[in-house]
This record gives structure tokens, C-alpha cells and sequence, in this order.
């Protein structure tokens, strides 16, 4: 028994050696698949026609959208999720999710079953944070965060400058009138930029 413990030891380093932080030394939680996601159509588009290797994605939640963007990059693709994983407190929803307290820890795991962990790097930092800190420019960079005029204004005002040429901005909920529609089309006519629309999926052209 003893010698089929040390047996089983060994296999588990083997397999997770390889493996990056923080997953590497994360307990595994059981997956969960809640998530706010239906743009799954127009981001494969998207992916399909402009075959981004570097993805910035702002607002990952438990992870529905990263893990599906992710599956879809090519093989040396890389994804880096920007989330705080404490919730907005403009979003009630998120301040009373009773997995608040874990909900980073469920976002890993989550990955980590997805078997994603070598092609998502997350970032436990607000959104104008990041912006800041990171040296990073991305072929693809889509935007689920605060719903707040002001925010996504600045969201898309920080991230735009980390876009490649001919990369992609693109985001969710453009229905939302009074915030996040008219904060892309202040943003679009500052940037000259053409907004494209499809269901609550919006992008610059």
C-alpha cells in the first residue's frame, strides 16, 4: 500500500510539473459552468478570420468566454484574463454571489479542468491597472467588465493603445442604452472608428 501511495505521489508530480502558477498550487474545486456568455458565434468568426496568437479579454467572471476564446487560438496562442474576482459593486449580482469568496480559486480550477493552463494567464488586477502595468499589445482585446459609461469609456480608451495593427476591439452588451452604447460610439468617433454590431456584440472596423 505503501509503496503504491509513493507510486500515485510520483505520478501526480509528473503530471503537474509542468503546469504553471498559481494552477500548480491551487485545489481543485468542481467545475462550474455559470457564466454570462453569447458571443460565442462572433468571436469564432473573428478568431477564424484574423488568426490571433495574443488575447486580452477585461471581465472574466468564472471563465465561460476565456476558456471558449482559448480553445479556439492557434497552438502557441495565449490569452491573459484581466479580472479582480471580487466582483463590481456597481453589479449587485456579483456582490451577493454566495462564491465571491473563492470565486478566483473556482476560476482556476475551472481552467485547469478545461485542461487550458498552458494558453490562459490571469491578472488579478482591476482594469486601468492593468492598462497601466502591462506591457503587453494583443491581436484581440475583448471588453465584459463594468457597464458604467465612465468605465468602459476608460477601458476602451487605456486598452485601444495595447492593440496590434489590424487587431480586433471588440465587447458585449451594446444593448445597455444610456452606458455602454454610448460610451463605444463616444470612443469610435475619438478614434475614428466604424462601430459594427451583431446582437448585443459590438467591434471597431
Amino acid at each position: 500500500m505503501k509503496r503504491f501511495f509513493c507510486f500515485l505521489m510520483c505520478i501526480s508530480g509528473f503530471l503537474f510539473s509542468d503546469m504553471p502558477e498559481p494552477y500548480r498550487s491551487i485545489n481543485d474545486l468542481p467545475f462550474d459552468e455559470h457564466g454570462w456568455f453569447g458571443n460565442a458565434q462572433q468571436l469564432e468568426g473573428i478568431i477564424a478570420a484574423k488568426s490571433p496568437k495574443t488575447v486580452i479579454e477585461i471581465g472574466s467572471w468564472l471563465g465561460a468566454s476565456t476558456r471558449f476564446i482559448a480553445s479556439h487560438l492557434p497552438k502557441e496562442g495565449i490569452l491573459y484574463a484581466i479580472d479582480t474576482w471580487r466582483g463590481s459593486p456597481t453589479e449587485p449580482w456579483h456582490m451577493q454571489d454566495p462564491r465571491l469568496p473563492y470565486l478566483y480559486q473556482l476560476f482556476l480550477s475551472n481552467v485547469k479542468h478545461a485542461n487550458l493552463t498552458d494558453k490562459i494567464i490571469p491578472i488579478r488586477m482591476n482594469s486601468l491597472e492593468a492598462a497601466t502595468a502591462l506591457n503587453i499589445k494583443a491581436d484581440l482585446i475583448y471588453l465584459d467588465a463594468s457597464h458604467e459609461k465612465e468605465d468602459v469609456i476608460n477601458d476602451i480608451m487605456y486598452w485601444s493603445p495595447h492593440l496590434n495593427p489590424n487587431g480586433t476591439l471588440c465587447g458585449d452588451d451594446y444593448w445597455t442604452f444610456g452606458t455602454v452604447r454610448d460610451a463605444v460610439n463616444h470612443c469610435a468617433s475619438i478614434l475614428n472608428k466604424k462601430v459594427s454590431v451583431i446582437g448585443n456584440f459590438w467591434f471597431f472596423e
